[in-house]
Parts: structure tokens; sequence; C-alpha cells
């Protein structure tokens, strides 16, 4: 059995070595994370100007995240809010699972080593809302296991579970009902406190109903693909992707590879009597997490890697459900620690060379900008050589965090968003030139007064000899441009 302060001192270790990715870049690099710091600020603008062309959608069920993004640029400012909030995040999932294997009697290294996989594509997309999401889940876990002895307190306090979960992300929600439906009509076979419990998401079931079709009026909405079938999802390659999916290079399958040989060196010596020594509700919750990745599309209603998303919780639960590994406790603690520290050196190695080449400039193109820009972003570089998917999609966003403004695209022409348009936008440039910015033509650039573009040298020396342009910074791969028109007036 473990003790408490071996456990404390294990998660505090977890939780130190976690955080150093964050703490050495200034730009780290996470997709969606300048727009949705950019939401607080916008809030901000639409709680205190009157006039302004923002409106708070309070009703949407992805809004508590920003009470974390606030308290970040209250306490560190804009320009740290929205690495700081992942931070948080971060030190919130490694310390709830901790709580989790403490509260279950699980082993706590298992906690230790599942904090890795907090570093995959959810966080490098920058899904904040789902990434929050997953510790107030597990807070619901426990509270699933709580003995209430006075069942109004018990229907007030999942009235207040339900709501927590609803305004995080509609997917905990949804799984959150669907594992209380399991948890008492098949293990605890209790359908009084099925209803007891559930009743509280009958108005929030209406609420989703009421808000639902605010999406389309956005144009939140988009074909659903299946780009793999269910059996191709059970390859070591797309498991390898659904649970890290976040670096280039051999880091990730090394490490989970690594993961596989935990599951194995926790199953193998203890087939016989297997059940009797793991805790059959993980293990069963993380059977869920994998069925739903096997059979949800990639991607739905506008929401990309739909199924790859419920993978690493689905992992973390594995490992925290299945046996202690059969190993002399200092040289297992030894093994876990090393690899550990490898990962999150390594990884902040990553980010810091991500930062030093591929963001070249864009600190100084930032500082460059006045109050209130309106910006149009332009990054020609569309793939990184060190991070996955399209990490510079939404960086020219970083413009409205540092100096509020307009941009060519925000969150706030986002059906799901916090802070919204009064009026959709009726847009007099090309759409989309965040993902396409080849599409772009000179009519798009004299919307605007500034030009934020990613480039090699050739394209920004191009850039220099076109009079629609000139240049207000010299260096780096981010360069800021005015365009002609500014300069005229």
């Amino acid at each position: 059995m473990e003790r408490p302060k071996g456990r404390l001192v294990l998660a505090a270790l977890s939780c130190c070595l976690a955080a150093l990715p964050f703490l050495v870049v200034k730009f780290p690099p996470i997709t969606d994370l300048p727009q949705h710091a950019a939401q607080v600020r916008l809030f901000g603008e639409a709680i205190n100007q009157p006039d302004s062309p923002y409106r708070i959608q309070w009703m949407t069920p992805y809004s508590l995240v920003y009470t974390v993004l606030g308290a970040s640029w209250l306490v560190f400012g804009p320009e740290n809010a929205g690495r700081i909030g992942m931070l948080i995040i971060a030190l919130l999932w490694i310390a709830m699972l901790h709580l989790l294997a403490a509260r279950l009697k699980r082993p706590a290294l298992a906690a230790s080593l599942a904090s890795i996989l907090f570093f995959g594509h959810i966080l490098y997309w920058g899904f904040y809302q789902f990434a929050f999401g997953w510790p107030l889940f597990i807070g619901y876990l426990l509270l699933l296991r709580a003995d209430f002895r006075n069942r109004w307190k018990e229907a007030l306090t999942f009235s207040g579970a339900w709501v927590i979960l609803y305004f995080t992300h509609i997917l905990w929600f949804f799984v959150a009902v669907a594992w209380l439906g399991v948890t008492h009509l098949f293990i605890r076979r209790d359908i009084k406190r099925l209803f007891l419990r559930a009743l509280g998401t009958v108005p929030l079931f209406a609420l989703a109903a009421a808000w639902y079709p605010n999406l389309a009026a956005y144009g939140f909405k988009s074909q659903t693909v299946w780009a793999t079938v269910p059996f191709e999802r059970l390859l070591p390659t797309w498991l390898a992707d659904a649970s890290f999916g976040g670096l280039k290079g051999a880091l990730e399958p090394v490490f989970f590879g690594l993961i596989v040989i935990w599951v194995l060196l926790a199953w193998l010596p203890n087939r016989k009597g297997f059940l009797a020594r793991t805790d059959k509700s993980l293990l069963l919750l993380s059977a869920l997490f994998f069925i739903l990745a096997l059979v949800l599309p990639d991607k739905h209603t506008n929401t990309i890697r739909f199924c790859q998303r419920w993978v690493p919780p689905g992992l973390a639960l594995l490992l925290l459900g299945l046996p202690e590994i059969k190993v002399r406790k200092s040289a297992l603690t030894a093994a876990v620690f090393a690899s550990l520290l490898a990962f999150f050196a390594l990884t902040s190695l990553n980010w810091m060379a991500f930062e030093r080449s591929e963001l070249s400039g864009l600190g100084e193109s930032l500082e460059a900008l006045p109050q209130g820009p309106r910006l149009i972003g332009l990054s020609y570089m569309k793939e990184s050589a060190i991070v996955r998917g399209r990490p510079f999609i939404q960086v020219f966003s970083y413009a409205q965090v540092y100096r509020g403004g307009e941009l060519n695209f925000s969150f706030a022409d986002f059906g799901p968003s916090l802070v919204l348009y009064r009026t959709p936008r009726q847009l007099a440039w090309t759409s989309g030139l965040e993902w396409f910015p080849e599409r772009a033509k000179k009519s798009d650039l004299l919307s605007f007064d500034y030009a934020l573009v990613s480039g090699d040298d050739g394209l920004h020396e191009a850039i220099r000899r076109d009079r629609t342009f000139d240049a207000v910074t010299s260096a780096g791969r981010w360069r800021l441009y005015k365009t002609v028109r500014n300069i005229q007036e």
C-alpha cells in the first residue's frame, strides 16, 4: 500500500516535469491557443463597450474554460494568458489522475506515466475545452463513488456536476450521462438512484436542444468524414497517432512503445487472478472510450479528430485500472521518472526549436503593431518540420491578443464560441485564408491595414518588391507589413 506522502511526492514531481515545456517558451506550438486567448479580450470589449460589435453567448456549452483563461489573463497578462492557462489545465490533468489513483488505491506510478498523455494532439491542436473537461470528468467519477445519506443533497450535488460538465464541453456531458446509465443499469442495478442522479440533466438537454440550431446560423457545419474504418484503427500506427499525434520524429512512437510494455508487464505476470487485481470499473470505462474511438467519425460538425480524442483518456484509465507491476519499487520508480525526465526534456527542446526557427520574427512583429489594427494573417508555411498538423493557421491571432482590433478570421465567427459577432460578418475578402493563403487576392489585402505574413526569404523578397506592402519588420519567418492604402492615408 502506497503512503499518502509518497503519492504526494510522485504527483508533485510529475507536475513539475510537465510544467517545464510551458516555462521555456513564449509561444508554445498550440494551434488554437491565440484564438482562445483572444476570446478573453473580446469578452472584455463586449462587457465594457456598449457599441462593441460583439455579444456574449452565455448558453454555449463550451464556456467554463474561459474562467481559467480569464484568471490567467488578469494575473499574468494577455501575452501569457493562453500559455499559462493551458499549463494550469495540464497540472489539473495530472493532479486529478493522481487523486483518482489515490482514492481507488491504484498504482501512483501508473498515474505518473499517464501524465505524458496530456502532451498529444488534444494539446497541440489547442482543444482547450476538451482538455479542461477531462480533469472535471475525473471529479465526476469520484462523485459517483461518494456515499450520500441525504437523497436531496445527492440530487442537488449531481445537478451542479451536470451544469459544470455541460458548460465545459458538451461531449463530456454526454459521456458522463452515458456512464451514469452503464454504472446504475449494469453494475449497481439501482434504478431509483439512477433517476435521482439523472434528474438534473433534463433542463440541460432542453437547453442544448434550444441552443443547437444557433450553430447552423453561424455556419458551424460540415460533412461527416470517415478517413479511417474501425479495423484500421486497431493498427499500432493509428493507435500511436491517436495516443499522442503532436510531434514529428521518434519521440512519441518510442513512448507509446513504453506504455505498451507497461501494459504487458502489468497483464502477463498477473494472468492468474487478473480481475481480482484490477479496478473493473476503470477498465470498463477505458473500454467505452476505446469503443468511441473505433466507431465515431474522424470529423463531425467541424469537430476534427472526433474519434482520436478519446484514446488518451482511455489509455490513462487503462494504466490506472491494471494491476501493479511486479518489479522492485525503487527500480520501477527510477525507470518511470527517468522516462518522464527524458520525455519532457525532449519536448521542451522541440518547443524551443519550433519557437526559435519557425516562429522567428513573430515577437518583433507583434510589438510593432499599433493598438486596434485591422490585420490579415497569411501563413505560407503550411507544415512544420517539428509539429504535426497545421500549427500556423491561427498564429496571426496573437495580434488580437496583444493589440485588439479585427482579423480576417476570428473565433467570434465560430458558432460555439463564447464571444460572437452580434451580426455574422459578411466578408469583403476571401474566406478560409488561414487554411489557404495562396487564394489571397490584392483586393483581400487592401481590405486591411496590416498583414502578418510567414514564409521564406524568397517570399518576403517578392513581397518587398510588390508595391501593395511596406515592410514594418525585416527579419524572421514572420514579418509585419503595412498595406499601400494605409500608407497613403
